[in-house]
């Protein structure tokens, strides 16, 4: 009896403390990872911002030159050629020969408008750059916080597993000195069982989760030998922030929204340059022409007359395009309206709850599972009141670490969708 009772004490003194060190000692070995750090890698070599830089390129360099003028041709001509008939043909009195140049003229400041359609088109090509880097952090955040998630599961399923291993320890104990039955130790390893395979199905969940991270941030190797860094704290200046500055800040400051603005200008800029291009261009030549022995200067001016074509089809599709661009413009303002009031409603409640839950939410659980601990010592309660609790116990400690890292990852998310850096 004297050995059931030193043992259950030092169950009952040491099981409180002994996973997490453990657990958290393992972990330390492992590489560090931190959402800053996957945000800065996959700034440093992601394909699709190498891809869109190129393309900013490309709109430069056209808008370098796009403004050239047209280049002039010249016309070699020759007339009168004949192999027969009478008196026989001689070159130098029979043959005519044309020899100009001629330069079209562009009217109604079509370079200057081909130049502004340019120069609107490389912002777009620019302020692409810039969604693409927020579409690559929203998504590594998001996967990185669900990575986060699924790690911080499976550390705690291994303290309450931890939890559990001591408990079968003691019931076996108890069942070779007779004071248990054979079915409570069958019960215990059950539960024991059932934990181990929630404890398998977590790891491959954070294994994957960690894979999509890797792949999100662009990388070439998928070592997931390495731990998630959780931030340190969780406070946040953004859910004290009136929600109107916020979506004010928002509509400033979004990438999606500066492209669209920036596409608007370019439509615009390209009606400007199809109503220019309706105007006719003027085609001045001038040049030498030798015919009948006589070496003779000539020149003309040609002039298209837009009887037909006044390029209406290319005007209707502009003014079409500058419409269709100030919609999708406004559609996305109001789409970022409704995604701070969600993310910023999500973080306030978040917020509540687990401010109400640091107060005494863990501590009532801890007691809950000891004073069961205690009673099943002293006879007072049977196994399954004591597994009860431990499993209460569990649950309590999975929703409160779930809620904070939920409450982490809507911090995150909404410093997002008001256009910020993520800090």
């Amino acid at each position: 009896m004297l050995k059931i009772n030193t043992f259950l004490l030092a169950f009952l003194f040491v099981l409180p403390n002994l996973p997490v060190t453990k657990v958290f000692a393992q972990s330390a070995l492992q590489r560090q990872l931190a959402l800053a750090e996957c945000v800065e890698r996959a700034m440093a070599n992601h394909p699709l911002l190498k891809a869109a830089q190129t393309r900013v390129q490309g709109a430069e360099e056209f808008s370098r030159f796009v403004g050239a003028r047209p280049n002039p041709t010249v016309t070699v001509q020759t007339e009168n050629w004949r192999a027969w008939q009478q008196p026989p043909f001689s070159f130098s009195r029979d043959l005519d020969v044309f020899v100009y140049g001629t330069q079209r003229l562009e009217t109604a400041g079509k370079a200057y408008r081909r130049r502004e359609l340019a120069e609107r088109q490389t912002s777009v090509a620019q302020s692409e750059i810039d969604v693409i880097r927020r579409q690559l952090r929203t998504e590594i955040t998001r996967n990185f916080w669900a990575a986060l998630h699924a790690q911080t599961l499976l550390e705690i399923l291994a303290e309450n597993r931890s939890d559990l291993d001591q408990l079968v320890i003691y019931t076996g104990t108890r069942v070779r000195e007779g004071f248990a039955a054979e079915s409570e130790l069958i019960r215990v390893r059950l539960e024991q069982q059932t934990l181990l395979g929630h404890e398998s199905a977590t790891a491959l969940a954070l294994e994957r989760a960690k894979l999509d991270l890797l792949k999100a941030m662009g990388e070439t190797s998928f070592d997931v030998s390495f731990r998630l860094a959780a931030p340190d704290g969780m406070d946040s200046p953004l859910i004290a922030v009136n929600l109107e500055q916020l979506r004010t800040e928002a509509l400033q400051k979004r990438p999606e929204l500066i492209r669209l603005r920036a596409r608007v200008e370019a439509e615009r800029a390209n009606l400007n340059l199809q109503q220019a291009n309706a105007k006719p261009d003027w085609e001045l030549s001038a040049g030498y022409k030798r015919t009948g022995g006589y070496n003779t200067y000539i020149s003309y001016v040609t002039v298209p007359l837009p009887f037909f074509n006044k390029n209406r089809a290319e005007i209707g599709r502009a003014a079409a395009l500058i419409s269709s661009a100030e919609q999708e413009l406004l559609a996305e303002e109001n789409y970022i309206r409704a995604e701070i009031e969600t993310a910023h409603r999500a973080a306030q409640s978040l917020a509540a709850r687990l401010n109400e839950m640091q107060r005494d939410f863990l501590k009532q659980a801890d007691q809950s599972r000891n004073i069961a601990l205690i009673a099943y010592r002293e006879g007072a309660t049977d196994l399954y009141k004591l597994l009860e609790t431990q499993r209460a116990r569990n649950e309590a400690r999975l929703l409160y670490y779930r809620t904070l890292q939920e409450l982490q990852a809507s911090i995150a998310e909404l410093a997002l969708v008001v256009g910020g850096e993520l800090k």
